[in-house]
């Protein structure tokens, strides 16, 4: 009993997306720094143990998969100082990447449009590191397994399957043809920022003034909530991959959005010189008057004696 327990907290475990991922996006006026944590959890296949860090350098192919896919979505964009570490357990993939976008701020007088549209850009290529493909996860070693089920599916009425029933799931609950769970596994990419195609006007907007920050907040729908639930001849097995993050765009200074456009006051700094001016000429002005109203007050006085 206490096994069943156990098998069934571990499952629901699985159930549930992944959301300690996130995408943090700090503008910084000129430039922007973005960091992207993913971390996908998957009990379909046995990933190898590896671990490596990798960065322009390193890996041309790397840099310009992600240039290529920025450019498509903003061709203004330039991307710059990227790194990129991930590490592959059994059941996990975990991959952090860094970089610098500049090229998308445009001044209007004085005020900087910043433009967010490439933030919803798609890393398509099959990045990999030796052997292992750590971007095209779903179709090197997702799809084939929900391959083995689709074809299992078939022939699950038949007296000598081993495999009695399959249900194919995608958001977790929603059972879908076994071809459309195929196709949504096998176009799975880790770097898929596409769920962020939506303007940063319609995000959740803070503004702290401790921190004086304002900060824009979003979740999109998981990039992947995939499972499959069959029913073998002695026992039951669900296997499932997830992967969902949240999204944060954050800049210094109480700022507003239109559109996918961050609106920030840059002004030159005149007017604060000169209204600083102002405030150090009045306080002299009433210095002075209050002087010279004591200096007549004491020469009415010496007057008088």
């Amino acid at each position: 009993m206490a096994i069943i327990i156990l098998a069934v907290i571990m499952a629901s475990v699985l159930i549930v997306p992944a959301y300690a991922s996130n995408i943090t996006i700090t503008v910084q006026k000129e430039d922007i720094v973005v960091k992207m944590v993913l971390s996908l959890r998957q009990n379909m296949t046995d990933f190898p143990n590896q671990t490596n860090t990798l960065n322009m350098a390193q890996d041309p192919k790397l840099s310009s998969a992600f240039a290529d896919g920025i450019r498509k979505v903003e061709p203004k964009a330039t991307m710059s100082d990227l790194t990129l570490t991930f590490n592959a357990t059994r059941h996990s993939l975990n991959v952090t990447a860094q970089m610098r976008i500049t090229g998308v701020s445009d001044r209007r007088g004085d005020i900087a449009a910043v433009s967010t549209t490439w933030k919803a850009f798609n890393v398509s290529a099959d990045l990999r590191s030796g052997n292992f493909s750590y971007n095209m996860v779903g179709r090197r070693y997702l799809r084939p397994v929900v391959d083995y089920y689709v074809n299992a599916s078939k022939f699950q009425n038949n007296p000598n399957a081993t495999i009695k029933g399959v249900n194919f799931l995608l958001n977790q609950t929603q059972v879908v043809p076994s071809s459309d769970e195929a196709n949504t596994v096998g176009n799975f990419t880790i770097l898929d920022f596409r769920p962020l195609n939506v303007s940063i006007d319609k995000w959740s907007r803070t503004y702290s003034l401790p921190n004086d920050t304002t900060t824009w907040r979003y979740t999109p729908t998981p990039l992947l909530g995939a499972a499959v639930k069959s029913q073998q001849l002695n026992a039951s097995r669900y296997i499932s991959a997830n992967l969902g993050y949240d999204a944060e765009i954050s800049v210094t200074g109480l700022a507003r959005a239109s559109g996918d456009s961050i609106l920030l006051d840059v002004g030159t700094g005149w007017e604060e010189w000169v209204m600083m001016g102002v405030v150090v000429l009045a306080i002299v002005a009433a210095v002075v008057i209050q002087i010279l109203y004591r200096g007549r007050r004491k020469a009415i006085r010496l007057g008088r004696r």
